[in-house]
Parts: structure tokens; C-alpha cells; sequence
């Protein structure tokens, strides 16, 4: 080496970071830059990641491949036109996809990219099927070329030095100056206020979409030729995480951060290449580098209160009366034992190839139950479960290698798998949906480019056993079939009872309302930590099952292009029913595996399953849940039921549940000791000294308060005066900055907001939104998880006598609530009065010793509040329970409590009997203002000492 290539080369433990690597790095990076400000610009018009970005920019750089290789254009005549395309192509699925899914939750809108993506994908392949490859690509001609040192720096390097900083300034420039781009900014921010302004806000998102696609073109066009050996099939998933990094350092919001911090992210790469025992760890660094920008960023990716557009899951309920109808009672059970018997008859009659693609659709099927459970029930998405089952696959062959002992070695794997998911999943366990998705990812893509790769797991292959069956082991393909069938059926079983169990009652109320599971006492770290385990396991399963199915196995025997499949299969079947993903793999893995439908078939495959997606949310299960439903009319009606009737809503014309009169009495086994607590009695909450500031602004301010038992204290206050953060600073939801929180004698200042509802210290919610996808009956029941929690695994045994009791109690709270009619409804199809009455028997059902009541009466008829007061002064009666009421209608507030305080400002400004603190001159100038004129307008009620207006703000 002579004395240039010296000072260029600076080797660091096996790295080399000399300038030729950092300017290489500096290139790349300059187009993963506009990768990640084409996803700033896509997420904050539509509020998730489009996992489609790459694929559109391959999409562009196929076009380009064609002109110029193909057909002979000229490079710079098709370069704008296949930015063009692209641009095109990403307004497209603007209009056509992403407007139909208004209204449905974020996840859904990632999963249609995910279909999109593959989609675009076989489509560039199908118009142009080598014309991606970076030996072949075409550079721009007309720009030098020359070499630093070793490094040859490209025309396509020139280019991207040129062209990306013009690029960034220009779109800075059209945002922030320029009508149209100021317009999109609007939009971004607020939709709604923006159409005020004249400005249509889907229109912008269409403009905001057409300039991430050409901007992803671009950058795809550019990064090809200077990566040799690239695919048309890796480079779409690859360039997404690697524009992703950026845009999310910088939040998803800042274009200059996302630029410069892709730059940073190009620099890492290649110093990361330069060793070739880190090469193939570029996806789990990226992977590290996002997750951990999301856990240091206040907003975004939190676990946030997205509850509107899930569906209910689970097949739909049959009407109760259909229960004395013989053929409708036994259906279930002909169903699956026809099926059953068709699937073990199959082995004797077809040949040993469709036996080996049955066994895959069995194994994809597996795979996709893991799914079911992790977006299905809790509403998050995992792209790494095929990993998993690669993983799962490799330690069950090497461990019956070792051990001999082929169900020593299943169980191995598929404790690996459970492991390894979980271990993946700890970063999101205070995030949702994003971070899940992305670490998984490029866990993914790391597992086929590395992990699988090493000697411990598959190195260059190796060959797996066969099971043995009572000595006779399963070599043909027909024979090992039975034994997917087996492994099938056990993870039907075990996936059915978590999903009806209170294991997935839980996950599915952490889904719709987390606060509110929280606050009803549902572990949220442990449950999430139990769903990564049992999905990872269940996917381990199936890598199993694949895996020992195979006479060689190999890393691409998993690849990362089979979790995005596995996704696909479970939407397609139904993300709601259990039954889901075997109907999806036998269309998605089963059909392409029996017919060769080539890359036009493949295309019309894609375009399927996203069509599933936009237009039927519950999937082809949805259909046969239809078609079944009208045959159980049609045997019911046969049976003399009228199924209109049966099926007919329940009265809700009667009465609201308010208006009756709950009778208490012996439903609860009263605490005598707070029931007997006199006014010297020992505070059984003391809230001391608490102070909560939000940057600048003081939430609430060094407040003191004690709550003895049995007692009902009330808070006043005008809006913004700190009171709904002071709860949940006492609920345990928001970190106090100074200050301490003390429940029956302990310190629950650090306690979880489900440790503090086990002892007793429960919390309700203004809005009473509960969980919108369940049933009041189904509600109740989660609350009922203090008494009686969950086991993981009783749930999958399907251990029946829990559930009972817990049912139980919840059928005879409901009863005593007048909530009977309303049992089988769902939360979403309640009032809001009605839906105040299932919180408070939820509220009931956890036994309380200080209920922390934020606004009860919001929503409720005037007429009705007598009832409410009448209700909590029974609670009182009947269980002893303090209670510390904020309330805005100072008549009941009057009525209710025996001690008020009054906030302002986030200080407490008067406490006393409720005509002392109405009275007081603070509050009333906090009410109305400290104008002499204005107080003695409002009437001689404000003192007098009579009860202000109800109502009063």
C-alpha cells in the first residue's frame, strides 16, 4: 500500500474508516436522505409508515431500466418521466387505498402498503425483470467518473452529490414559500382547520403522496447502479429501513433532520460493510437505532388512544334463542369434524408433492395463528414471525440431532421462538404499532441475512430428522402430513382459548381503551410480554413443522419477503377469526404451491388479497360467517323462531339503566372497618406537596390533599385548572415532579396503575369510552380481573371453571344495574348515560376502597343526576367507598360530598363544607372573573351561599 492509500485507509478494530468509506457513506447517504423525507412527507399527511415507499422508488428505477436498456430512450429523457410514474403510481394508491380506509385504524393502512408493496414489486419484475440489477443498471452519462484513492466514485455518486442537496432545497423552498406546498403543510397539521381555510385536505395528501413517490424514484434510480448484486426483490424492503432511520431520528416531522440524520445512517453502513463479520448486520443496527429514537421521543409511537375503526373479535354471536335448535346447536362440531376428517382423509388419496404443499400450508397456517393473536386480538403488527419460525426450525434440528428425541427437540425450538420474540418485543412494550413493525422488520431481514447464516443455526443447510410414530418414521411426504395435521390442530386448540379466554379479553381491552384496561387492574407489561412469548411460540411451531418437512434446509428456506406472506394469509382469512389463517394459506401458500400461476398470476394473487383488505375488513371468514348466520335463520325459522325477532335489537326505549333503582344489598362483602372510620380516623389517601409542569406550563402546583375513609370529597374548578392531571397523578398514569402519593399506609408514588387499582385505589374516565368492540357483559368481566385474574396457562388449556365464576359475577352486577338488556351489546352502540352506568359497575366489580370519579354526570341527562347521586351515596352505603368526585354540576357535587376543594391554576385555592369553597371569594373570582360588575350581575346566589347553576364552567 503506498502512502496515499495509507491516509486513506484507517483500520479500528477490523473496521476501516478511512475518507473513502466515509465519502461512499456520505453518497448513499445523501439518497437514503430523500427516502426518509419522502416518509416524513407520507406520515404526516396520513399518520403512519408507508411500507410501500421502497417498492414505489423500485418501482420508478424498474421504469427507468426499461426506456434506457429496453427500449433505447435517452437517460435524461427517461429519468423525469420514470419519476414521474412513480409519482403517479404513490398518489394513486393515495386516492384509490388510503382514502377508503378513513376511518379504520392506522395498522390497517400499514398492512395495505405491506400488500401494495408486494404488489408494485411483481409488477416491476413483470415490466421489467433484470432491468434492476446493479451490474446492469444505467448510470447518468455525461458526468465524470474517477477514483480517490481505491475508491471509484461513479457518475451515479456525482449524481447523487448534485442532485440530492438541490432536491432537499427545492422542496424546502416549495414548502415553505410557495402556495401549494404552504397549503400541504396546512393540511399536515390540521385537517380541520385547514378546510376552514378553503384548503382541501385529501387533495394536499394526494400531492404530499405524489412527491414522496417521485422523490423515492429518484433516490432508488440513483442508489441502484452503485449497489452490485441488488435485487428488485430485497431492494424495496431494504431501502424502507434504511430511509425509515432517518425519518424517525428525526421524528417524522423535521425534512432537514430526516436528511441529515440519513446521512449519518449512509456513513454507518459502510462502515459496517468494511467488516464482513458485521455485514450482515446492518438490519439489526438500523433496527436498534430506530427503536431507540422512539423510546427517547415524547409522542411518537407511543401507545396512544387510536379506539375508533377495530373490529370486534371473534365470530358474531348466535341469538340465545337459536340455543334450543338441534342442528344449529351441533353445527359447530359437524363443521369441524367434517373438516377434520376431510384434511387426515387427504393423506391416503393424494400424492406425496401435494402432501409436502399441504404440510406448508399447514406450517404457513401455524405461522399465521401467531398473527391472528398479535394484530388480530391486540391490534399491533409483527413483521418478523417467519423469523421466528426460522429460528424455531433450526434449534429443533440440531437439538434432536443432539438429544435424539424428536419432541424434546419441538419443544426446544418452539421455546426458542418464544424467547427470541419476546426478547425482540421489549423495546415496544410502551410502544404500539410502529415500533413493533419496524424492529421486527429488520429483525427479519437480519435473520435471513445473518442470523440463520451463522454455523449454530443453518450455516449452508443441513438435513433434518423425520418424527418417529411408535417406531415407523414419517419419511414420505404423506406420511409426515398427518403429522403437520397434529401440530395444526394443537395450535387451533390452544390459539381458540386464548382468544375467548380472559387472556384475550385482556389483549383485545389493551387494544381498544389501554388507559382504561390499566385502570381495571389488566397487567399491561406481563399480558404484552405474554402475547410476544405465545405468538413467537406459535410461529415456532410452524417453523417446526416446515422445517423437519424438507430434506435440506436452508436460509432460504425462511425468507423475510414469508412474514409480510404470513400477514397476508391472516388478513385474507379474517384477522377476527380463529379459522382465519388456514383459509388464507390455503389460497395465499396452497394455490401458488399446486398451480404455477408464473408472475401475472402471482400479480392477480397480490392485487387479491389487497382488495380483501380495503373493501372486506373481516376478510373471506367474514363471507362465511354471513353465509352461516342465514343458515341458521333458515333452520331456526324451520324450528318456528322468527329470526327478525330473534335477531331484533333490544328495547332501547325503556328506561335508562339510571333510572332504576340498583339494589345493593348483599352483592359485596363490606369492609367494616372503613364503613366504620369516624371523622378522627386516619386518612386512607394523602396526596403531599404534588406538582406536575409540561415544559412551561404548570399542570399542577404543590397540592396537599387527604381522603379519609368512606368519605366523599368533591373538586371544583375552572377548566384548566389541573384537576384531571391531579387524578392521574393519584391514579398513577402521569409521574409527579415533586411530591408523594400514600394509600392505606403505603407509598404508591412509583406504584403502576394496576398495582394501585389491586389495592383498591380505581379510577374512572371522563369520557367513558371503556372498550368499544366489547360487550357490556365482556367489560364487565375484564374488570373482574381483580378478583380473579387470568392465568396464561389456564387460558390455553381452556381451564372453563375461572371463566365461569368470573361470568358469573359479572351476569348478576349487570342484573343488579339494570344493564340486563344491554348485556350482549356492544360498548360502541351505548349512550353515553348508558355507558356511565357499565363504568360504574365496572367500578363495582373491583371492589373499591377510593374511587377517583372524573366528571360523572358528562353526558348524562339533567333529569338523570338525582339517579347518579342516588346511585354513588348507595356505593357508599353498601361498600364503604371513599370517593373524590371532580364534577362541574355543583348541585349534585353539593349534594354528594361531605368536604370540597377547589383548584386554580394547578394550586388548591379553598377546602371546607361545600358552602364554605362556594362562597369562598377566590372561587368566585376563578368562576367569574374578578370584575366587581361582572360578580354582581351573576346574582345574589353567589352570596348568599346558594348552590351555583349546574352546569356552571
Amino acid at each position: 500500500m503506498n502512502a496515499t492509500d495509507t491516509t486513506l485507509a484507517i483500520g479500528v478494530m477490523g473496521f476501516q474508516l478511512g475518507i473513502d468509506r466515509i465519502l461512499i457513506g456520505i453518497f448513499t447517504g445523501l439518497t437514503y436522505g430523500l427516502l426518509a423525507v419522502g416518509l416524513v412527507l407520507v406520515y404526516r399527511s396520513s399518520r403512519f409508515v408507508n411500507f410501500a415507499h421502497g417498492s414505489i422508488g423500485a418501482f420508478g428505477a424498474s421504469v427507468l431500466g426499461l426506456l434506457v436498456i429496453d427500449w433505447g430512450a435517452p437517460y435524461y429523457l427517461a429519468f423525469p418521466l420514470a419519476i414521474g410514474v412513480a409519482a403517479l403510481l404513490a398518489a394513486g394508491i393515495e386516492v384509490g387505498v388510503v382514502r377508503r380506509l378513513a376511518g379504520r385504524p392506522s395498522l390497517i393502512g400499514m398492512i395495505a402498503t405491506l400488500g401494495l408493496s408486494q404488489f408494485i414489486l411483481i409488477m416491476a419484475l413483470l415490466i421489467n425483470s433484470d432491468g434492476v440489477s446493479g451490474f446492469t443498471f444505467p448510470m447518468p452519462p455525461f458526468l465524470p467518473s474517477f477514483t480517490i484513492g481505491k475508491l471509484p466514485v461513479s457518475s451515479a455518486h456525482v449524481a447523487m452529490v448534485l442532485l440530492a442537496p438541490a432536491v432537499l432545497v427545492g422542496l424546502s423552498m416549495f414548502l415553505r414559500r410557495m402556495r401549494q406546498g404552504m397549503a400541504i403543510r396546512a393540511a399536515a397539521d390540521d385537517a380541520d382547520t385547514a378546510a376552514l381555510e378553503g384548503i382541501r385536505a385529501p387533495r394536499m395528501a394526494s400531492y404530499a403522496w405524489a412527491l414522496a413517490g417521485g422523490i423515492a424514484a429518484l433516490s432508488a434510480i440513483l442508489v441502484t447502479p452503485t449497489t452490485a448484486g441488488q435485487s428488485i426483490d430485497t431492494l424495496g424492503p431494504d431501502l424502507l429501513l434504511k430511509g425509515l432511520a432517518g425519518a424517525v431520528i428525526a421524528r417524522m416531522t423535521s425534512i432537514p433532520i430526516a436528511f441529515g440524520a440519513s446521512i449519518g445512517i449512509g456513513v454507518l453502513e459502510q462502515v459496517l460493510l468494511s467488516n464482513p463479520d458485521t455485514r450482515g448486520l446492518v438490519p439489526v443496527v438500523l433496527g436498534i437505532v430506530i427503536v431507540v429514537a422512539l423510546l427517547r421521543q415524547p409522542t411518537l409511537g407511543r401507545a396512544d388512544t387510536e379506539r375508533g375503526g377495530w373490529r370486534r373479535v371473534g365470530a358474531p354471536p348466535v341469538p340465545a334463542a337459536y340455543a334450543a335448535v338441534r342442528g344449529i346447536r351441533f353445527a359447530p362440531y359437524f363443521l369441524v369434524g367434517g373438516c377434520a376428517t376431510i384434511a387426515v382423509a387427504l393423506a391416503y388419496v393424494v400424492s406425496n408433492e401435494t402432501a409436502s404443499v399441504l404440510t406448508t400450508v399447514a406450517g404457513f397456517a401455524l405461522v399465521g395463528l401467531s398473527v391472528g393473536l398479535i394484530t388480530g386480538v391486540a391490534g399491533q403488527l409483527s413483521l418478523g414471525q417467519f423469523a421466528y419460525a426460522g429460528i424455531a426450525a433450526a434449534v429443533s434440528v440440531h437439538l434432536v440431532e443432539s438429544w435424539g428425541s424428536f419432541v424434546l427437540g419441538t419443544i426446544g425450538g418452539v421455546l426458542a421462538a418464544a424467547v427470541v420474540s419476546a426478547l425482540v418485543g421489549i423495546p415496544a412494550l410502551r410502544l404500539k404499532g410502529l415500533a413493533l413493525a419496524v424492529s421486527t422488520l429488520a429483525f427479519a431481514l437480519a435473520t435471513t441475512a445473518w442470523v440463520l447464516r451463522l454455523d449454530i443455526f443453518l450455516g449452508d443447510g443441513v438435513s433434518p430428522a423425520k418424527p418417529t410414530w411408535w417406531g415407523y418414521s414419517m419419511e414420505l411426504a404423506r406420511d409426515y402430513y398427518l403429522f403437520a395435521l397434529l401440530m395444526l390442530a394443537i395450535g387451533i386448540f390452544v390459539s381458540a382459548n386464548l382468544w375467548r379466554g380472559g387472556f384475550g379479553r385482556s389483549l383485545q381491552a389493551l387494544r381498544d381503551n389501554e388507559d382504561a384496561a390499566r385502570a381495571f387492574t389488566v397487567p399491561r407489561t406481563l399480558r404484552k410480554l405474554q402475547l410476544y412469548a405465545v405468538s413467537g411460540a406459535l410461529a415456532g411451531l410452524g417453523g417446526v413443522v416446515i422445517g423437519h418437512g424438507q430434506t435440506t434446509l436452508t436460509v432460504n428456506s425462511f425468507p423475510a419477503s414469508a412474514s409480510i406472506d404470513v400477514v397476508a394469509l391472516t388478513v385474507v382469512g379474517g384477522l377476527g377469526l380463529v379459522a382465519g389463517p388456514m383459509v388464507g394459506a390455503l389460497i395465499i401458500v396452497g394455490l401458488p404451491g399446486m398451480v404455477a400461476l408464473g408472475i401475472p398470476g402471482q400479480a392477480l394473487l397480490a392485487v387479491g388479497w389487497l382488495l380483501v383488505v380495503v373493501l372486506l375488513p373481516d376478510g373471506l371468514g367474514g363471507i362465511a360467517m354471513r353465509m352461516r348466520d342465514r343458515w341458521y335463520d333458515f333452520l331456526a325459522s324451520r324450528a318456528g323462531i322468527d329470526p327478525v325477532a330473534a335477531r331484533a335489537e333490544p328495547d332501547v326505549t325503556q328506561r335508562s339503566p339510571l333510572q332504576r333503582s340498583a339494589a345493593l344489598d348483599g352483592l359485596f362483602a363490606v369492609d367494616t372497618e372503613d364503613m366504620d372510620a369516624g371523622p378522627d380516623a386516619a386518612p386512607l389517601l394523602v396526596v403531599n406537596d404534588v406538582s406536575r409542569h409540561f415544559g412551561g406550563v404548570v399542570a399542577v402546583d404543590h397540592v396537599d390533599l387527604a381522603v379519609r375513609p368512606g368519605e366523599i370529597v368533591g373538586v371544583i374548578g375552572p377548566n384548566g385548572a389541573g384537576k384531571t392531571t391531579l387524578f392521574e397523578i393519584v391514579a398513577g398514569f402521569t409521574k409527579p415532579d415533586t411530591g408523594s402519593v400514600v394509600f392505606a399506609g403505603h407509598d404508591m408514588t412509583t406504584a403502576t396503575p394496576e398495582r394501585r387499582a389491586n389495592e383498591g385505589l380505581v379510577r374512572s374516565f371522563q369520557d367513558a369510552a371503556l372498550f368499544p368492540t366489547m360487550t357490556v357483559r365482556e367489560t364487565v368481566m375484564v374488570a373482574g380481573e381483580r378478583t380473579a385474574p387470568s392465568s396464561l396457562l389456564a387460558a390455553a388449556l381452556g381451564t372453563g371453571l375461572p371463566e365461569r365464576l368470573k361470568a358469573r359475577r359479572a351476569d348478576e352486577l349487570i342484573d343488579r344495574m339494570g344493564l340486563g338488556p344491554f348485556a350482549g351489546r356492544t360498548i360502541s352502540e351505548l349512550s353515553t348515560g348508558t355507558r356511565r352506568v357499565v363504568e360504574i359497575t365496572c367500578l363495582l366489580a373491583l371492589e373499591p376502597r377510593v374511587l377517583l370519579l372524573d366528571e360523572p354526570s358528562a353526558g348524562i341527562a339533567q333529569n338523570e343526576c338525582d339517579a347518579l347521586g342516588d346511585l354513588l351515596l348507595d356505593i357508599r352505603r353498601e361498600l364503604g367507598t371513599a370517593m373524590v368526585v371532580i364534577e362541574h354540576d355543583l348541585p349534585l357535587l353539593a349534594r354528594l360530598c361531605d368536604r370540597m376543594v377547589a383548584m386554580n391554576l394547578g394550586r388548591l385555592i379553598a377546602e371546607g363544607t361545600p358552602d364554605e369553597v362556594r362562597t369562598h371569594p377566590d372561587v368566585v373570582s376563578s368562576y367569574l372573573g374578578s370584575d366587581h360588575a361582572a360578580i354582581a350581575r351573576s346574582g345574589p346566589q353567589l352570596t348568599s351561599g346558594e348552590p351555583l347553576p349546574a352546569g356552571t364552567p
